[in-house]
C-alpha cells in the first residue's frame, strides 16, 4: 500500500489501519528521517529498550545480511511485538541486500513491527514494488519540498508577527530554501527567532539570515566530515555531485569553515571560553549548531587545521588546472580528514 507522506501521520494517529512493515524513501532525505522520527513516536516504540526494539546500521547489516531475519526470529520480552529499525540511508543498496530482505520478508509471520528507512529509490526497484503489494506493507515514498508550502510557512510567519514586505519577497525568499524539509524547518524555526528577536527588520536582513539552499548541502558534508563521520560524508557527497564547480564551491566552504575553527582555537590558545568565542561570534553562529561546533574545537588543533587549509589550498588549484579528477581530488580529502577527526575523537 502507497501512502503520500503528508497522510501518513494522520492514518497512523486516527488508527486507521494496521501494518508491520513501513518503508520510507526518496530524495527528500530530512522528511524521510522526519517522519522516521514521528512514526517511532506516534507507536510508541522505545529506543532504549533492547530487550524489545533492535536498531540495525546499514553497514552492518551489509557486512552481516542474516541480522535482520536474527532479530525479527527474536522473541520480545514482553506481550509488544518485536521492533525491527533498519537504517539503510548511507549505503547503497546492491541486488544481495535487496534479496535477503526480500527473503525475510516472504519467510517470516506478521509478529513483529519492521521500519525502514532508505534513501532515494526508484518505482521500478523490486523491493519497492514488494512492499507496495505487500498486505501487511506501508510505501512512504518522500518527494522534494514543495515551493509553495515553503511560501505558505513563511506567509503564516510574516503575518503573525506582522512583518510587511514586497509582494515579491515571499517568492524570493523561497527560492533560497532548499529541497530537503529537514533543512527547511531548521530554516524557518531561525526565522521565526530573528523575527521575535528583533525589530526594524528590512528584507535584506532576512535575505543576509536564510542560508543559500545549495551551500546547505554542502555544509552538511563538511559538518559530517571535520566530525569523523566517514561513511555519511562520502555519501552525501556523492549524493549531491554535478560537476567540477561543484568542487569549487565546497572547496572554498570548507576554507570558510576551518577558517571558524581555526579562530575560535585561536582564541582559546589566548584564555577565552570555547563556548563564549562561539556564542559572540560574528556573523552569529546559529545556536543549533553551536554544539556540533564545540565539539569540533575538541577534535580539532591549530596544526591540523593549518595542514587542512594549506592542503585545501593545493585542491582548488588542482581543480583549476583540470589536471586530476576533480570528484577523485575531493573524495579523497573527504576521507582522509573524516579519518583525522575520527582518530582523534578515540583519543
Amino acid at each position: 500500500m502507497k501512502v503520500k507522506s503528508e497522510n501518513i501521520i494522520t492514518l497512523l494517529e486516527n488508527n486507521k489501519f494496521l501494518r508491520n512493515v513501513f518503508l520510507l524513501y526518496g530524495p527528500n532525505y530530512g522528511l524521510v528521517d522526519l517522519l522516521y522520527k514521528k512514526i517511532i513516536n506516534i507507536l510508541s516504540i522505545n529506543l532504549k529498550d533492547p530487550f524489545n526494539v533492535s536498531k540495525i546500521d546499514g553497514n552492518a547489516f551489509k557486512d552481516n545480511p542474516s541480522t535482520l531475519s536474527d532479530n525479527i526470529s527474536t522473541f520480545g520480552m514482553s506481550k509488544d511485538k518485536r521492533t525491527v529499525l533498519l537504517d539503510l540511508t548511507h549505503i547503497t543498496l546492491n541486488k544481495i541486500i535487496e534479496d535477503t530482505i526480500l527473503k525475510t520478508l516472504k519467510e517470516k509471520n506478521d509478529d513483529y513491527l519492521l521500519l525502514i528507512k532508505a534513501s532515494n529509490l526508484g518505482s521500478k526497484n523490486e523491493l519497492v514494488r514488494f512492499i507496495e503489494k505487500l498486505d501487511n506493507g506501508v510505501l512512504i515514498p518522500c518527494y522534494e519540498e514543495n515551493t509553495n508550502e515553503v511560501k505558505i510557512q513563511i506567509t503564516k510567519l510574516f503575518n503573525q508577527y506582522k512583518f510587511k514586505c514586497h509582494p515579491d519577497f515571499v517568492s524570493t525568499l523561497s527560492s533560497k530554501f532548499n529541497s530537503d524539509s529537514s533543512v527547511n524547518l531548521m530554516e524557518i524555526k531561525k526565522l521565526e527567532i530573528f523575527l521575535i528577536d528583533n525589530e526594524n527588520i528590512t528584507e535584506e536582513m532576512i535575505i543576509s539570515l536564510i542560508t543559500d539552499n545549495k551551500n546547505i548541502n554542502l555544509n552538511k558534508i563538511i559538518q559530517l566530515c571535520s566530525s569523523g563521520k566517514i561513511s555519511e560524508a562520502l555519501f552525501s557527497y556523492d549524493k549531491i555531485y554535478e560537476n567540477s564547480s561543484t568542487d569549487i564551491n565546497i572547496t572554498r566552504l570548507f576554507i570558510k569553515y576551518f577558517k571558524v575553527i581555526e579562530k575560535i582555537l585561536l582564541a582559546f590558545e589566548n584564555g577565552y571560553n570555547i563556548s563564549e568565542t562561539i556564542n559572540n561570534m560574528k556573523p552569529p553562529i546559529f545556536f543549533k549548531d553551536r554544539p556540533l561546533l564545540t565539539f569540533q574545537c575538541q577534535l580539532w588543533s591549530l596544526k591540523k587545521v593549518n595542514l587542512i587549509l594549506k592542503r585545501l589550498i593545493e585542491i582548488e588549484l588542482k581543480c583549476k588546472l583540470n589536471i586530476y579528477p576533480n570528484k577523485i581530488l575531493l573524495s579523497q580529502f573527504i576521507l582522509s580528514t573524516a579519518l583525522m577527526a575520527k582518530k582523534s575523537a578515540r583519543i
